[in-house]
């Protein structure tokens, strides 16, 4: 071979191992910014039954800033990572919401996400902190999406204080599968394990399935949470948490229409947190303009006590029903009422309005 052929070969293999290793990456986020009059179902007389007005963050979705890059392995592989972190538009600070005692801790930098994946044809592979499977469907299947404000589907679930998940929407420590597109249906399957010596901890899991099917889509996911990592409380040996949930919405065209069903029980809890949970949610968002849409959701959560369980029987109800318009395809503008109310001894009803902007960038 002469030279200039040995040359010529060379720079043609070269030209081939960059087009297989080509790689991309993204800064993104979404920042979301509040004002109104706050007042939720508490104790009556107590401070958290008062009405607030202020500024605040994340109510539509919880704002956060990514960073994520894919490179092209050849073959059909690539590998991946993603790195989010939720932050308070309205103090500045990181983070969903300051430590709440005996409910959440302090949120990590990387709360929302920090994995590395691989994809191909079989499907994709992650390791790290991801998306809960539970919590995907909560958000997928109700008309205000992941909004912990305003959320019935979410406050009654995942809600810091609201909600009896113990799991938390995201698991760090996780391995997760999921399959490809298989006629429009989607599997996956989730592992956490509980990496405490002392066994104090234990192995948690998660399955779910999705079929959708032109304007049909159905879903339903489970989770055994039997450990879990900051901002969410330890679950200690013994302890354990089983959430089941079940979606489904039919997009009619003048209307897209929504419903769940969930059940959440734990065993080897005392006093108030030894309770079952069912709960529901309907919900619709109706297009009225190429730009809007009218969005509305009810959510119902009945709490009881199992046996050596001191917890009154209970529900909880929240009506939220409001407007979002879009001024572009990254910006939108929305205005909501919340009506929430514990169905509790001496609790007192509220009733939130707020008008907000939220940007995606």
């Amino acid at each position: 071979m002469s030279l200039r052929s040995f040359a010529l070969s060379a720079l043609a293999l070269s030209a081939a191992a960059v087009a297989h290793a080509q790689s991309s990456y993204n800064v993104y986020g979404v920042l979301d910014v509040t004002f109104g009059s706050f007042q939720l179902s508490a104790l009556d007389g107590s401070s958290a039954s008062k009405r607030v007005t202020k500024v605040d963050g994340n109510q539509m979705i919880t704002s956060y800033l990514g960073f994520k890059g894919v490179e092209d392995l050849g073959g059909g592989m690539k590998a991946g990572f993603v790195l989010e972190s939720f932050l308070r538009p309205d103090t500045g600070a990181y983070g969903r919401n300051s430590a709440t005692p005996n409910v959440v801790k302090d949120d990590l930098f990387w709360t929302r996400a920090a994995n590395v994946y691989l994809q191909s044809d079989l499907g994709k592979l992650t390791l790290g902190r991801q998306i809960n499977l539970v919590y995907l469907q909560a958000v997928v299947y109700n008309p205000f999406g992941g909004a912990f404000g305003i959320a019935p589907a979410i406050r009654l679930t995942f809600g810091p204080g609201t909600g009896n998940d113990r799991g938390d929407s995201g698991w760090s420590n996780a391995i997760s599968y999921a399959t490809p597109n298989l006629g429009g249906a989607t599997f996956a399957a989730s592992y956490q394990p509980g990496e405490a010596s002392d066994g104090s901890e234990r192995a948690s899991y998660a399955l779910s399935g999705n079929y959708v099917s032109g304007p049909f889509a159905a879903g339903a996911s489970w989770q055994t949470v039997r450990s879990a990592e900051a901002p969410k409380l330890d679950v200690l040996k013994g302890q354990r948490q089983t959430f089941g949930l079940l979606n489904t919405s039919y997009d009619f065209g003048v209307a897209k229409v929504f419903a769940q069903y969930g059940k959440i029980s734990n065993s080897g809890y005392s006093g108030a947190a030894r309770i079952d949970t069912n709960l529901f949610q309907l919900g619709a968002s109706v297009p009225v303009t190429a730009s809007g849409k009218v969005l509305a959701s009810y959510g119902e959560s009945r709490e009881k006590a199992v046996e050596g369980g001191t917890t009154p029987k209970t529900k909880h109800t929240i009506l939220t029903v409001g407007y979002d318009h879009f001024l572009s395809k990254r910006t939108d503008v929305y205005t909501a009422v919340m009506h929430d109310k514990e169905k509790l001894p001496n609790f007192k009803s509220g009733t939130t309005y707020l008008v907000g902007v939220r940007h995606a960038f």
